[in-house]
């Protein structure tokens, strides 16, 4: 079958259609799903009932599986690297309720370079996933301040707690994970800049007053999460999503936690950011 993309949006996301992940691919689909994945940021394939063994091999294509770092006790014992998000089944992480746009395990000096999420039930209304696009945010800034964040280190935090931005420094959380990386951010496969800030992780930027530090990112997050820059992506069971954690972010919507919602989820290792 003849594979084709479909465009979700006018910057961000696409569809890869005629590619069956239950089977290995060759090649050609490898470099295809490679070539979809970096000029598109988030690729969707839909319809097929994956195993987690399937799920894996396909993650697999586009590097080294990462072993759960930050909640380990929930990884799989059977497929390593592999967790659910749930908000009903046991040992699942991320349970429910809003999340706000963030960039996977970017609080680790080496953040993972891809995840992917399996729908396998979905609630009637809510938790969606929505997807950012970096690199044409940062594309649209002044020249003004494109230089103003040239060369500037921004401190991420794990634990929401942890946040300067949001606690007093007698409320945070003590020893929660923490890297500083480039406020911008250049794609080791594409060459191209992006922005590598996220309103839920991203504490502050170095070197600088915090004040301006406030000022700078809070403009910088309401400029990201304009419409123009996002996908929202209303899930069906057997939807797989795979994006490119180097220059995306994604959030979560609410959701009536009294419905059931659960996802499989993989990463793929990443480099050090520069």
């Amino acid at each position: 079958m003849t594979l084709k993309v479909r465009p979700l949006s006018p910057t961000i996301g696409a569809e890869i259609i005629g590619m069956d992940p239950r089977e290995p691919l060759n090649q050609n689909s490898v470099e295809f799903l490679r070539k979809v994945w970096l000029e598109f940021g988030v690729v969707f394939i839909r319809g097929y009932k994956l195993t987690d063994a399937q799920h894996a091999s396909l993650c697999s294509n586009l590097g080294k599986i990462q072993a759960e770092r930050t909640a380990p006790e929930s990884e799989s014992e059977s497929h390593p690297g592999m967790l659910f998000v749930s908000n009903f089944k046991e040992n699942a992480i991320l349970p429910g309720g809003e999340m706000w746009f963030h960039s996977d395990q970017c609080y680790f000096e080496t953040p993972v370079s891809a995840t992917s999420l399996y729908a396998i039930e979905i609630p009637s209304s809510g938790g969606h996933t929505i997807f950012c696009d970096c690199s044409e945010a940062y594309q649209d800034l002044s020249e003004e301040l494109k230089s103003r964040l040239e060369g500037k280190l921004a401190m991420n935090v794990y634990d929401y707690q942890s946040n300067n931005r949001y606690f007093k420094s007698e409320e945070r959380t003590v020893g929660a994970p923490e890297a500083p990386h480039p406020v911008v951010r250049t794609h080791p496969e594409t060459g191209r800049k992006s922005l590598f800030i996220n309103r839920l992780m991203t504490d502050c930027i170095l070197g600088i007053e915090e004040r301006e530090s406030r000022e700078i990112l809070e403009f910088l997050f309401d400029h990201m999460e304009k419409e123009q820059y996002l996908y929202d992506h209303k899930w069906k069971p057997c939807d797989l999503s795979i994006w490119d954690n180097r220059c995306t972010l994604h959030a979560r919507t609410n959701y009536d936690l009294a419905e059931r919602r659960l996802l499989r989820r993989y990463a793929v290792e990443g480099d050090k950011p520069y």
